[in-house]
């Protein structure tokens, strides 16, 4: 079809229905209301009302051209201009507008889909539907679609067999991995399949192919596919050959499990609203991190295309995944048909730049990228020529780029040769001045461009002077005269000119004003002197010193230097200077040598000066407070609160616990001010007491928050046991687990078995998971269930354990778990997680017993049931021996 046919399919819409039957029309009888001439001035008028439109559109689109020209950046100038094409119904300006969009910006998914239906629509020709699919590759290449794909896989349909099959060659190995839209790839691949070859046996056993290629990938509504399989199989079953249900069942499985942990991403992922930008690339990062152990390369790779689509104007998404790339990057030689996987890192920093042309970080990733390749300077000029184009909103983005690429020029510049030395030195100052002429006096404050030159200058340029330059430059710029950092370095790179430069580098630094951090410069210079200094060279370094911290802690309006650090530079010097002592290892032979012990003189207290006996007189006239009272009526509304961390505050408490009407909350602290991690905590109402006992060992900045009742008479205090202790056949007591998951993790990987009822993760006093955890299900049907799917489970890399809680009596911590059952670890059983045994009652007799003689030994009690009265040793009503007894059975 050509162009101008397709205007007239367009202006068909607009014709007038053919007259109802029973009316004749002028051309029939010439006898109706209108004449000949009425309806040809009639059709002059329309045409001239279309000419004009026309006219007015192409108007219209050549203004449009001219914005573009003047302001090349502006992204809503060329959607105008692709309108305006396509209300002119002109395929040719459809095309060109397109083209001119392409080439500034990549095109959305939505600008491509209403062309290529167009070109889907017109194109018949073998060659017209290869050139339609050189442009379905291209929006491929733009951005990861499914929506294209679909329409991508209508061209199949029309297209020859040979041209079908490259285009099934490039869906279904990467949007076949869809999570959720992959399954209607596989639908119109199949029927597609059925359309060209018929129903022979060799097409049912491709048919069979595909399928079982499908239901090894997590696809959400795999059920019915697996339904159609079985049915396919059942009813062609004489015909199908190499089938293998074993391996089949055991992989669809897999998938299934793998989708059980991947549609809850997905859903949250549709949950979101168009402009949550942010959450929506944190979710996937998230999803890509916690299900990376269990997803193939592709698939991951799809997720990470997924993720650039949706968050195209994130750079930080596209740096994951040039990362990704980078660390697993495609090879070449197993290059798919896919324009997912064909595609080169470089060509992936390409598609981020077009995104996202104002990142530095992207430059930055595409020189290492370049380089890594092994690209000539040349490549990397080009990028910044394309720099060079870009309006960055802010100085820092154009200086990063700038120390990335004279970083590169370093890397690669032969020092002894006087050329590359010459014209390295002319790219420093071409990015300095080019900075300064477009920032001013924004561009690059702290002068890192500068600084840089100034170091190269001082060793592989060989040029201290000109470093010199440089470096004061740099010191004169901003207010980095207050940065004692910069001051140091500066010292020590003078160290190449000579001790004078370095000691007057010093002098002129501590003197400078409003100095950050003037103790560093003073124990710096000290150091110095104390190497190479002179003894009144070191006396005026001390002088100098000691004037200008006593100076700065004056201005701070505190005489004494703050805790933790010394006002004295000597002694700062001094403390730097000496290394840490280490023991010195004698022979036998050898003695160590005691130095005599000097008797030290009772040191005398320095005088108090007036203000400390102006403090201490008002202190001594101030009444002592009296300790508060406690009262005893109020305990039955305390608690005791222990195990928290040093720096829990009474508001997190508050907020940890919001189910409590806290009436007040005081925590223990030390003689240093310091909290001890626990406290006191008084509730409102008394009933609040249990409430808040029920909430024991809920976690606190990742650490169990122990609560505990506070009654004095120990018989009112609850010594009941939290949980239960005794067989529960719908709790599960799982270990194994990773130390890094959460009751969340649990509750997802074992809610599909059945109704939770509650998830319990074991913690250590510190708040680390011991790895173990119980999970208790509504039935105990669900939970045998559970035992049967995932004992030895692997989750995130561990093997898990699962078996229905059984814990020991309490009373018998040493107790074995009978058959099927698991030990409780907070019933009073050994930690299964590694942590410290708690040494009983009935351990310490064993090792007592060792110092008893063999003698009394040979009669001793064996442990027997409870009851029983054990054959030849003495009941409980035996007359206790005496002295004389023991003595003799010591004499036998």
């Amino acid at each position: 079809m050509s162009d101008s046919e397709m205007k007239v399919v367009e202006e068909e819409k607009d014709e007038p229905m053919d007259a109802p039957e029973g009316e004749q029309t002028d051309a029939q009888t010439g006898e109706t209301g209108s004449s000949d001439s009425d309806s040809m001035d009639e059709s002059d008028e329309d045409e001239e009302d279309d000419d004009d439109g026309e006219a007015l559109l192409i108007k219209q689109y050549v203004e449009q051209l001219a914005k573009i020209d003047e302001d090349k950046f502006n992204y809503d100038n060329y959607v105008q201009l692709l309108e305006i094409a396509h209300k002119m119904t002109d395929l040719d300006k459809i095309r060109q507008s397109a083209e001119i969009f392409a080439e500034a910006y990549p095109l959305s998914p939505e600008i491509w889909l209403r062309w290529l239906k167009i070109e889907v629509a017109i194109g018949n020709s073998p060659d017209e539907l290869r050139q339609v699919d050189r442009l379905f590759r291209r929006a491929l290449g733009d951005y990861f679609s499914v929506e294209v794909a679909q329409e991508y896989a209508n061209l199949a349909a029309k297209a020859d067999a040979e041209l079908a099959d490259t285009i099934w060659d490039a869906l279904i190995p990467a949007y076949g991995l869809h999570v959720t839209k992959g399954r209607t790839i596989f639908e119109a691949y199949r029927e597609d399949h059925l359309a060209k070859n018929g129903d022979g046996p060799e097409q049912l056993n491709r048919l069979a192919r595909i399928y079982e290629q499908e239901l090894k990938i997590p696809l959400r509504n795999m059920e019915d596919s697996h339904i159609e399989y079985k049915l396919l199989c059942e009813k062609h079953k004489a015909v199908l050959v190499d089938l293998n249900p074993e391996k089949f069942e055991r992989r669809y499985r897999q998938a299934k499990d793998l989708l059980q942990k991947m549609m809850p991403y997905e859903n949250r992922l549709a949950a979101l609203e168009p402009h949550c930008h942010q959450e929506r690339a944190d979710l996937y990062r998230e999803y890509i991190r916690e299900c990376r152990s269990q997803l193939e390369d592709d698939d991951l790779q799809v997720l990470y295309e997924r993720s650039c689509t949706d968050c195209c104007l994130d750079p930080t998404v596209w740096t994951d995944y040039l990362k990704y790339l980078d660390k697993y990057p495609p090879d070449p030689d197993e290059s798919e048909a896919s324009p997912v996987f064909a595609q080169s890192v470089l060509d992936v920093v390409n598609r981020a730049l077009r995104n996202c042309p104002w990142s530095a970080e992207l430059y930055v990733e595409k020189m290492r990228i370049c380089e890594r390749e092994k690209r000539g300077k040349a490549d990397i000029l080009k990028i910044m020529e394309e720099v060079a184009t870009v309006e960055f909103q802010a100085p820092e983005p154009a200086v990063k780029v700038w120390l990335e690429y004279l970083t590169y020029l370093r890397r690669h510049a032969d020092f002894e040769n006087e050329k590359e030395r010459e014209i390295l030195r002319s790219n420093f100052e071409l990015a300095w001045n080019q900075l300064g002429r477009t920032w001013g006096e924004l561009a690059d404050p702290e002068c890192k461009i500068l600084q840089f030159w100034g170091r190269l200058e001082y060793g592989a340029l060989k040029d201290p002077l000109k470093g010199r330059d440089l470096w004061q430059s740099v010191m004169d710029s901003s207010d980095n005269s207050t940065r004692v950092g910069l001051w140091i370095e500066y010292a020590e790179l003078e160290a190449t000119r000579g001790l004078d430069a370095v000691r007057k580098l010093y002098r002129k630094a501590i003197g400078s004003i409003a100095l950050n951090d003037p103790e560093t410069l003073a124990a710096a210079w000290m150091r110095f002197e104390r190497v190479n200094g002179s003894l009144e060279q070191l006396t005026t370094c001390q002088e100098l010193c000691v004037a200008k911290v006593q100076e700065f802690y004056k201005s701070l309006g505190n005489q004494k230097p703050p805790k933790g650090r010394r006002s004295d530079p000597k002694k700062d010097a001094d403390q730097s200077d000496s290394p840490k002592k280490k023991p010195i290892k004698r022979t036998h032979d050898e003695h160590e040598f005691k130095k005599p012990a000097i008797p030290s003189l009772p040191r005398q207290k320095p005088e108090p000066t007036l203000e400390e006996n102006t403090k201490r007189i008002r202190l001594e006239e101030e009444p002592t407070p009296a300790k508060p009272e406690i009262d005893p009526t109020k305990d039955v509304k305390r608690v005791f609160i222990s195990n928290l961390s040093f720096d829990a505050t009474e508001d997190q408490i508050r907020a940890c616990f919001p189910e409590l009407n806290f009436k007040s909350i005081e925590l223990v602290q030390s003689s240093s001010g310091k909290s001890r991690g626990f406290g006191y905590a008084e509730l409102t109402l008394e009933a609040d007491v249990q409430k808040a006992l029920t909430l024991d060992r809920r976690p606190l900045n990742g650490r169990p928050v122990f609560i505990s009742s506070l009654a004095r008479d120990k018989a009112a205090r609850p010594n009941k046991f939290k949980y239960s202790e005794r067989f529960e056949p719908n709790k599960l007591f799982v270990k194994g687990l990773p130390f890094e998951a959460t009751p969340d993790d649990i509750r997802k990987l074992f809610e599909p078995h059945g109704k939770l009822k509650d998830v319990r993760v074991v913690y250590y006093r510190s708040g680390k998971s011991k790895g173990l955890a119980y999970v208790e299900y509504e039935s105990e049907a669900a939970a045998k269930s559970a035992v049967v799917h995932m004992d030895q489970y692997c989750m995130d890399g561990f093997t898990i354990s699962v078996d229905l809680s059984a814990p020991p009596p309490r009373g018998n911590p040493t107790a074995t778990t009978t058959s099927g059952g698991a030990p409780d670890a907070e019933a009073g059983g050994s930690s299964l997680g590694g942590g410290k045994r708690h040494v009983v009652k009935g351990d310490v007799k064993q090792k007592l017993s060792t110092l008893i003689p063999t003698a009394l030994l040979r009669k001793t009690t064996v442990s027997t049931p409870a009851g029983q009265v054990p054959t030849g040793s003495a009941t409980p009503s035996a007359k206790p021996k005496s002295n004389e007894d023991f003595r003799k059975m010591l004499l036998k």
